[in-house]
């Protein structure tokens, strides 16, 4: 037997016996409501514990039986309210509640024209529930009808139709919905209401459940986006901006100095909330990201890259999200959409809420960035406290950024889609090769300054150094690995070898081999060699051809070969004066110390170029 099947029965066999009719149900599914919605919608009415519980139904059946008992035995103070445009259903209906002993407010209610916004709608004449309702309140809606073939989006009409006879906390549930009508409608209420919980019920045709909050602060939000000759990307980016449930936001457009279109793109769009700067010339991310900021008014920063999409009812979320949890400064997402040029979607989910766990969030932060950077929503005043991006980082800057930031607030991350990540040739932090990770060993060096070893190794003191080697590897650091595991007293010829830095004697025939070939001007014997090499001569030799080659992957190779030993003479292979100067920008960064726990990697370099490890062949010469 299936499991939807399985848990229809289930469910069943629940109401049933919590209601005890006197007759067996109705049939339900199909046209009608699943049992797994009936269930889910008594919980509701049992949630909102009011005696005088009010609810009304569009669309009659099954579910009139259903709440018919469920006011009969738990709720004997309230009513239900009953819709039906059909006259032969409402008769079936009717004859229905009669075999089951239930009197309820059955109202044969036919369809008629309503002018919502301009636009006419079919919806139930409620002439007949206006009056029984009186000076009562509705507390539960439960909505199955009409049907869509009346029109698109039929079931839209009934929040702005009955909203003034809502109570404040009041609650939506509505079948079908993974229809499209239905989607787009759950949607057009959402905006309405703006501020909001949802939760989606996998019930045989999808169900939400809708409840309107009521918060003390609705706050003012800046969507900073800054955007440079990103133009074929930036149009669909702030379409998903403006088409938020939220309506109490400003969009900061920072335009980096492009070339392309994106002053066309930008001006394309009518609306007030979007705010468009253009610098003279391309000044680099960090600087972007800091002006967008600086150029905003609003309380709360919601970060944003030019090329993603981000989700329409994020703001809404954490609209709620900052009055439910009014110690935290910091909310991110923990469901992403990756979204691949050729390759289709997928789902990513960030595994932890660091709500409360200050410890896991530092021993994260010594690994990596715990969070990811777009849609990331934080409280302006702590650009003020902490300080702005370090220009010094033209990547990963977010990563420096949190590590001065999060160990010393609160952080929550939200079980929500936060938005769609792009993947796409022009996409620098997507392409692992093209990334320059001497910068986030930088940070992590810098970041045992600002918070102690022992403190984010909390776990095992004694060996916080070994652990830290470690978590340098993660970016590929094998040289500063190596250096924390001699500090430590501990063999760092393991982190060596990982690099591609001790050698056997097969492996150093290979390396000299290759290194004769670049040498020689043949090329194309190199570059067969250098798949087979361990892992810093591969790149080296890589680079090397690529250079000689003019293939524009020839940096990136040679930056990752000096991340892995920045002690290599590079200008014995290489002429061009250019690449010798990024080369030497990496090699400071690794080399230079950059925490009091460094002051002795003078010692560590000469130790080993000093030739105490015979086997290391470190030079090349």
């Amino acid at each position: 037997m299936k499991e939807v099947e399985l848990s229809q029965i289930e469910s069943y066999l629940k109401l049933q016996n919590l209601l005890n009719p006197r007759f067996p149900l109705p049939k339900a599914g199909g046209w009608a409501a699943s049992w797994e919605l009936l269930l889910a919608a008594v919980k509701e009415a049992f949630r909102l514990d009011k005696e005088d519980l009010v609810i009304v139904e569009a669309g009659s059946g099954v579910s009139t039986v259903v709440f018919g008992y469920l006011i009969k035995n738990y709720f004997p103070k309230g009513e239900l309210f009953s819709l039906e445009h059909d006259y032969d259903f409402y008769l079936k209906t009717k004859g229905e509640l009669s075999l089951h002993g239930l009197e309820v407010n059955l109202l044969y209610a036919p369809l008629k024209p309503y002018s919502i916004n301009g636009k006419e709608w079919l919806w139930y004449d409620i002439k007949e529930l206006k009056e029984l309702l009186k000076d009562k309140e509705i507390d539960l809606l439960f909505i199955d009808g009409p049907p869509q073939d009346i029109q698109k989006e039929a079931r839209y009409p009934v929040l702005p139709i009955l909203k003034p006879f809502l109570a404040k906390d009041f609650v939506l549930i509505l079948d079908d919905a993974n229809g499209e009508g239905e989607k787009r409608a759950s949607l057009k209420w959402k905006g309405e209401l703006e501020v909001y919980e949802d939760e989606f019920v996998h019930t045989e045709k999808g169900a939400l459940i809708l409840k309107r909050i009521e918060v003390k602060d609705y706050p003012f939000f800046s969507i900073c986006i800054p955007t440079y000759n990103r133009a074929n990307y930036l149009k669909e980016a702030l379409e998903s901006v403006l088409s938020q449930t939220y309506k109490n936001y400003e969009v900061i457009v920072y335009d980096d100095g492009s070339t392309d279109s994106t002053y066309q793109v930008v001006k394309g769009f009518k609306s007030e909330k979007i705010k468009y700067f253009r610098g003279d010339k391309n000044r680099g991310r960090p600087f972007a990201r800091n002006r967008c900021i600086e150029l905003s008014k609003g309380d709360w920063i919601v970060l944003f890259d030019d090329d993603d999409v981000l989700n329409r009812e994020l703001l809404s979320k954490y609209a709620v999200a900052i009055n439910s949890f009014p110690d935290v400064s910091l909310f991110y997402p923990r469901i992403i959409n990756v979204k691949e040029e050729g390759k289709g979607t997928y789902q990513v989910l960030l595994p932890y809420d660091y709500y409360k766990n200050r410890p896991l969030l530092l021993r994260t932060l010594a690994r990596k960035t715990p969070i990811s950077n777009p849609s990331v929503c934080l409280k302006r005043e702590l650009y003020l406290e902490f300080g702005s991006y370090s220009e010094e980082f033209p990547r990963a800057q977010d990563y420096h950024f949190w590590t001065r930031v999060l160990p010393f607030i609160e952080i929550k991350g939200l079980l929500t889609e936060g938005f769609t990540y792009r993947i796409h040739q022009n996409n620098v932090s997507a392409n692992l090769l093209k990334s320059d990770f001497s910068y986030e060993s930088v940070i992590k060096r810098k970041f045992i300054e600002i918070v102690p070893l022992e403190e984010i190794y909390s776990f095992d003191k004694e060996n916080a150094l070994s652990y830290f080697s470690k978590d340098l590897t993660f970016h590929q650091d094998f040289f500063n690995a190596s250096y924390y595991s001699w500090l430590a007293g501990k063999d760092f010829r393991t982190f060596l070898k990982e690099a591609g830095l001790l050698l056997n004697k097969k492996e150093l025939r290979l390396v000299l081999r290759a290194l004769s070939f670049l040498k020689d001007g043949n090329f194309q014997a190199a570059a067969s060699l250098s798949e087979k090499l361990p892992l810093f001569f591969s790149f080296l030799v890589g680079g090397t051809v690529s250079l000689k080659i003019k293939d524009s992957n020839s940096l990136y190779l040679l930056k990752r070969a000096v991340l892995l030993n920045p002690l290599f003479d590079f200008s014995s292979l290489i002429e061009d004066g250019s690449v010798l100067k990024e080369i030497s920008y990496v090699k400071e960064r690794l080399l230079k110390p950059k925490n009091s726990l460094e002051l002795r990697k003078g010692e560590f370099v000469s130790l080993l170029k000093g030739g105490a490890l015979e086997d290391i062949c470190l030079r090349y010469s």
